[in-house]
């Protein structure tokens, strides 16, 4: 990587309840007291980050730097925004300020401040490789860091997205709880459909699915540990599917995950998962599904196909 002389900011100041927004300031500080040049371009509106680090991307400024500061959402556009450029393979940097921050656990990035964060970004001679996912519906591509979910996890998300509670809880710092009431209320509606899953030349079909997830990573909705075994270092990814079970057995589970982490994954009860490059996967139902910050709907009656 070439010597840097500018920062390209992305930044969701929205994001965290203004956490992003105040890690932004300190960066800023941090450069403005440098003497080192930077720009910040805000998202306005849902698909601006994927516009604004495509636009960027497109530039091949080689000594440029293109720094995200947001949420998993706000990256995860970010990724797409530059898989759709003219150059995709541009390297971006992450300064975590949302909510969730699943993609920071799943990278096991301990480091906090942003202004640490910024001179370790800085610093940097050569971009660090990290696998991301890639889901394919109805001839349309969009890019994953996180996972990908069809079901419950899924139905979960874009009810914790359209909430009227997560601005507030994420006022008190509390946006996983966001996830864990829509949660609760998704236990309620979810209903299990046919699967079938196509990977390394076999089918695999499940009756009853109730959550399927492809991840990419161990965690998913703010701190789950869905699969301890996934890495984005290992070049594949993990899908789990777990069949439905009663309501009070599922909630005690996710409960246990949530407060024990990989303490409490226990094979015999989530089953193994599978471990592929290249997956297909039908449900023979529509089903909410959803990779992170780009929610998919299916149609009455049509199958839901994902290529992974």
């Amino acid at each position: 990587m070439k010597e840097t002389n500018k920062i390209e900011i992305v930044l969701n100041q929205h994001a965290g309840n203004g956490t992003a927004q105040k890690a932004c300031r300190k960066v800023t500080s941090f450069l403005k007291k440098i003497n080192y040049e930077y720009e910040v371009h805000l998202t306005k509106r849902d698909g601006d980050g994927q516009r604004i680090a495509r636009q960027l991307a497109n530039l091949n400024q080689v000594k440029h730097r293109i720094v995200v500061i947001g949420g998993d959402g706000t990256l995860n556009q970010a990724v797409n925004g530059i898989k759709q450029s003219n150059y995709p393979q541009t390297p971006v940097g992450y300064i975590p300020g949302g909510s969730g921050n699943d993609f920071c656990r799943g990278i096991n990035l301990k480091i906090k401040d942003p202004v640490i964060l910024i001179q370790a970004i800085l610093s940097l001679k050569q971009p660090r490789s990290i696998d991301i996912g890639a889901a394919t519906h109805a001839h349309t591509t969009k890019y994953f860091i996180n996972n990908i979910g069809i079901g419950f996890d899924a139905s979960t998300v874009y009810y914790t997205n359209h909430s009227e509670r997560k601005e507030f809880l994420n006022r008190l710092h509390l946006g996983t709880l966001s996830y864990f009431t829509n949660l609760l209320k998704v236990l309620k509606r979810q209903g299990a459909f046919g699967l079938d899953v196509t990977y390394d030349q076999q089918i695999k079909h499940f009756d009853s699915a109730y959550l399927v997830v492809a991840t990419n990573h161990p965690y998913f909705g703010g701190g789950f540990a869905i699969d301890p075994t996934a890495s984005p270092f290992n070049h594949h990814l993990n899908l789990v599917v777990i069949n439905k079970i009663p309501t009070l057995t599922f909630a005690k589970l996710l409960a246990r995950l949530f407060i024990n982490g990989f303490a409490g994954y226990n094979e015999a009860e989530f089953g193994n998962p599978l471990f592929c490059t290249k997956c297909k996967i039908i449900s023979f139902e529509p089903a909410h599904s959803v990779p992170t910050a780009f929610p998919l709907f299916v149609e009455d009656g049509k199958l839901n196909t994902f290529t992974l």
